[in-house]
């Protein structure tokens, strides 16, 4: 309820007989206060939503003045001006009614003789009395949230309230797109172009709608946001739910334009996002208790102690999850490196880091039953049993799988890619710390060797010799062999345009076929014989030489890891 420049002069008599001279554009500006015009210089004491009114006596003789004065109202952001010219100026000043008109700023000349306090009683009067409404429409309302969470209403309750308030379809959602309540009748909307549900049962907003991501810019807001199919426009209004500039989720008033501006609907909708940010933070402490549950369950795990597995499954089977054999380790981790996302500043940054992860175990999830998911720290780890049938093309149709969904999150959250690491098929639970290793490895180094590209999934076979790497004393050693076996070719290679390094991986990459290892290369058969030959004049003649090739081939392998830096020291561990 407020009070626009257009209702004001319907109350009292001075104002029903004032004269629009300008600026009819502004007339629904909303007015907070008024204000009277006494000094030169009021543009210094104003405030936004007043409305001033003036004899323009101070500005009589300051022509200056007059001439910017509507801009810089308008640039403080009042509700519009009256004045009565007649008593100290025979009428308005032509370049005031010109940018009145420019503005959209209502220009106002009121009765002769009208005393100020005629205008200023009645409209003081009437904005308290529309605050004093609105005070106890927002007490109103607040006491329905509050009442629903004393007797344990849940999301859908709190959207009902919004939704009869607003008169509009209600969604309430988390940071990940869930849907955890809603009201409104969705029949025949275009809302529905936007739901999916998983295999749980859980609906989500699909991927034709992003919830709109307003963190850091200040006091919370409604943010309206317009989408189209088939011709067709549906208006939404988006308000975050946050809690110390975190975002934890988003209200969503269907079907809402922008146009509409109803204050008691706004009031539902902030009471509201302040009960569901009490809800959430509640869901998030239940959720870590849980969580510590299961930490001690793959903590147990990934013990070396057969009485601490037995207790890690029997806890695991209290709270619902079998862990039968035979089964395959998955991991899931960001391509963002974690010392980047420390900083309170990348805040942020972690939240999509963690809507990537979300994402990976609703979409992993979606695939079949039985799977279990624990988080350790920036890591998803995920329990994929596998039946007997699945077991001989359980290793082609795991990384396809994870493919696909790596894939899904590069489009749908990008740039917060992940990658993955498949462990081999595990016989027994006893064998769970081996798998989570070998998915561990898996991932590191395919990581690594993936480079600047995302997305990698790797699986244990197919890391070969690069094993071998975790067993390394530093990676300091791995630096050195690589030097001592390939440092000739490395040095040459920073001073020509002649790639030998590989040159050498290519030709042996090629089962050392030169027509084919010079298509590979995109150079003419005599050009690569050249290089062959400096090759050979600089390293030995390493394909007459077994022993030392295979040297060669396991520097080829381990060099990868060492571009743009070391390998990280988590990889190169054994223990997790």
């Amino acid at each position: 309820m407020q009070l626009t420049v257009r209702e004001a002069l319907t109350l009292t008599e001075p104002l029903r007989k004032a004269r629009i001279i300008a600026g009819e554009r502004g007339l629904d500006n909303v007015i907070r206060s008024v204000n009277v015009m006494e000094v030169p210089d009021i543009v210094n004491w104003v405030k936004p939503g007043e409305l001033l009114v003036s004899t323009l006596y101070p500005l009589r003789d300051d022509k200056a003045a007059v001439e910017t004065l509507i801009p810089q109202l308008v640039e403080k952001g009042l509700a519009g001006m009256a004045v009565t010219p007649e008593a100290y100026i025979d009428e308005l000043p032509k370049c005031m009614v010109d940018d009145a008109n420019r503005l959209g700023f209502p220009l106002i000349e009121l009765p002769p003789r009208v005393s100020f306090i005629d205008i200023i009683q009645p409209l003081t009067s009437k904005i308290l009395d529309l605050q004093a409404a609105e005070l106890q429409q927002s007490d109103a309302i607040l006491k329905r949230f509050l009442d629903l969470v004393l007797v344990g209403g849940d999301y859908s309750d709190i959207a009902q309230v919004i939704s009869e308030v607003s008169n509009h379809p209600v969604f309430i959602v988390d940071r990940f797109r869930r849907i955890l309540g809603q009201s409104g009748t969705l029949a025949e909307s275009l809302v529905m172009e936007f739901m999916e549900e998983d295999r749980t049962g859980e609906s989500y907003l699909g991927t034709e709608y992003v919830t709109l991501d307003i963190v850091g810019q200040g006091e919370q807001s409604p943010q309206h946001r317009v989408d189209e199919f088939d011709g067709k426009e549906l208006h939404s209004l988006v308000y975050p739910v946050e809690v110390s500039s975190t975002q934890l989720g988003s209200i969503i008033v269907w079907e809402h334009a922008e146009s509409e501006a109803d204050a008691r609907a706004l009031m539902a909708i902030q009471h509201g996002a302040t009960v569901v940010a009490l809800k959430m933070m509640e869901t998030r402490s239940i959720g870590q208790v849980e969580q510590q549950f299961r930490n001690e369950i793959l903590e147990g795990l990934l013990s070396e102690h057969a009485s601490s597995q037995a207790t890690a499954l029997q806890l695991s089977e209290s709270l619902g999850h079998r862990l039968d054999p035979p089964f395959a380790i998955l991991l899931v981790g960001s391509d963002v490196p974690s010392h980047r996302l420390l900083a309170s500043r990348e805040r942020r940054q972690q939240s999509n880091v963690d809507t990537s992860l979300h994402l990976a175990q609703r979409y992993i999830r979606s695939y079949r039953d039985g799977l279990s998911f624990w988080r350790r720290g920036p890591l998803l780890i995920v329990f994929y049993p596998l039946s007997a049938r699945e077991l001989p093309e359980a290793r082609e149709v795991i990384a396809a799988m994870l493919r696909e969904v790596c894939e899904r999150i590069e489009k749908e959250n990008a740039p917060y890619t992940v990658s993955s690491g498949i462990s081999r098929q595990a016989g027994a639970i006893e064998k769970f710390r081996q798998a989570y290793e070998e998915a561990r490895q898996s991932f590191e180094i395919g990581r690594a060797l993936a480079g600047d590209k995302n997305s990698a999934v790797t699986h244990y076979d197919d890391l070969g010799l690069l094993r071998f790497a975790q067993v390394s004393e530093s990676s300091e050693g791995i630096r050195n062999y690589c030097m001592d076996m390939l440092g000739p070719l490395l040095e040459h290679d920073g001073n020509s345009t002649a790639p030998l390094l590989d040159t050498l991986r290519v030709f042996l990459e090629c089962n050392q076929n030169h027509a084919e290892a010079a298509r590979m290369l995109g150079i003419h058969y005599n050009s690569l014989r050249y290089r062959l030959k400096k090759i050979r004049e600089l390293i030995g003649d390493i394909f007459k030489e077994p022993t030392k090739r295979l040297a060669i081939e396991v520097a080829l392998h381990l060099h990868p890891l060492l571009d743009g830096g070391s390998p990280s020291e988590e990889f190169l561990r054994i223990a997790p």
